[in-house]
């Protein structure tokens, strides 16, 4: 497996990273830096291995080549999160505890107060969204790597999120966006995962 290792001069360097999954490359030779207030998308069809570099950034895939990353980075992965019984309430405070915080929603920027206590099956798709990406806010990682986070957002929805990822960039973050919607983040980098045939 590739090494991830703490260097300070950029938030995340990748050098010469391949990605496989079932014997095929999904990323290939990925050389790039991302800086504090750098943002990344990472485009191309499903299937391209957005996410599966996504999850390797996070420590969660194997890969070889080189990963730097200084400070802790947040994964939010694309499936929504499930119609359970389970309340915001109960979900942030869980997903919190694993970040070593506790729960609190000093700000509400997606709204989701009146409903922390109602389960997540009697919220729709659009509020769920809203309730996952709510964890961004309860912790402090510098880097946060989101997989098609705009998915069942409404216009409102969208242009919150865009204001929360500019604020984190702004206060010295990163992030890498895997989307097939570049044209909401027009001043992105962007890596076309895209393998050449």
């Amino acid at each position: 497996m590739g090494l991830i290792t703490a260097y300070m001069a950029d938030l995340l360097t990748f050098t010469g990273v391949n990605v496989a999954r079932g014997g095929v490359t999904l990323a290939h030779n990925i050389t790039h830096a991302l800086g504090t207030g750098g943002l990344l998308l990472l485009t191309g069809p499903n299937g391209s291995g957005k996410t599966s570099f996504l999850r390797a950034a996070a420590g969660l895939l194997e890969f070889t080549g080189t990963m730097h990353r200084a400070g802790d980075a947040q994964f939010l992965a694309a499936q929504p999160l499930s119609p359970s019984l389970e309340t915001p309430r109960q979900y942030l405070t869980y997903q919190a505890a694993l970040m070593g915080v506790p729960f609190t929603l000093a700000t509400d920027v997606f709204e989701i107060t009146r409903v922390l206590d109602t389960p997540l099956n009697k919220l729709s798709t659009g509020w769920r969204q809203r309730v996952k990406l709510s964890r961004l806010l309860c912790g402090n990682r510098a880097v946060w790597l989101l997989d098609e986070p705009s998915d069942g957002l409404d216009a409102a929805g969208v242009r919150t999120l865009q204001a929360v990822v500019k604020t984190h960039l702004h206060n010295g973050g990163a992030a890498i966006i895997a989307t097939h919607d570049p044209h909401l983040w027009p001043d992105a980098q962007t890596m076309d995962m895209t393998v050449p045939a």
